[in-house]
């Protein structure tokens, strides 16, 4: 009797351990939104942080207090990456993102490091440390977070030279990518 006790409880914890595992499963969606730009065929209307949208206009200080307005970089190649000094994925892709800006910003590549909530005096003593020569926003309030949807840190956004959101990434990212969405989208513009 206890052998078959036994069995019968190990058939239930797999079963619902199925039934969990189903249910709490991530769907494709959640994670990578585009794994590279596509050519827009038609791009939606509305602001969306989502690709083939026009990207969401904002304005933020830099570190030196000057303001900063998304839409003045038309024109440009522009990485936003939401991003905090505490998150160990944002800090492990920084160098990447430096070395590919290096790389492009000659052809018209700039970076947006929105970071946020945090002190103006953390955020510049990080950047110091780390050479990295981007600009640094600051989203004090959070507002450009919420608009970007960012709830996952970080979170990157690859807007072309039209102001269209062309790739989205959740979480870190390797030198190869970032390297390989820049490249695409600097050639498109030439």
């Amino acid at each position: 009797m206890p052998r078959m006790f036994w069995n019968i409880a190990i058939i239930v914890v797999l079963l619902l351990g199925g039934v969990f595992i189903a249910g709490t499963r991530v769907q494709p969606d959640a994670g990578v939104v585009a794994s590279a730009p596509t050519a827009p065929s038609r791009v939606a209307s509305d602001p969306a942080p989502l690709p083939d949208h026009p990207a969401p206009n904002f304005a933020l200080a830099d570190l030196d207090g000057r303001i900063v307005e998304l839409n003045d970089l038309r024109g440009q190649v522009t990485l936003i990456n939401v991003w905090a000094t505490w998150c160990p994925p944002c800090r492990a892709e920084m160098p990447a993102i430096q070395s590919v800006y290096e790389q492009y910003r000659d052809q018209g590549f700039t970076v947006l490091a929105v970071n946020t909530h945090e002190d103006p005096d953390v955020v510049t003593a990080f950047m110091d440390q780390h050479a990295l020569t981007f600009p640094a926003l600051l989203d004090q309030d959070g507002a450009v977070s919420q608009t970007y949807r960012a709830s996952v840190m970080p979170s990157s956004f690859f807007v072309d030279r039209q102001g269209v959101i062309r790739a989205v990434y959740k979480g870190p990212m390797s030198r190869g990518v970032i390297a390989g969405t820049v490249e695409q989208l600097v050639q498109e513009g030439e």
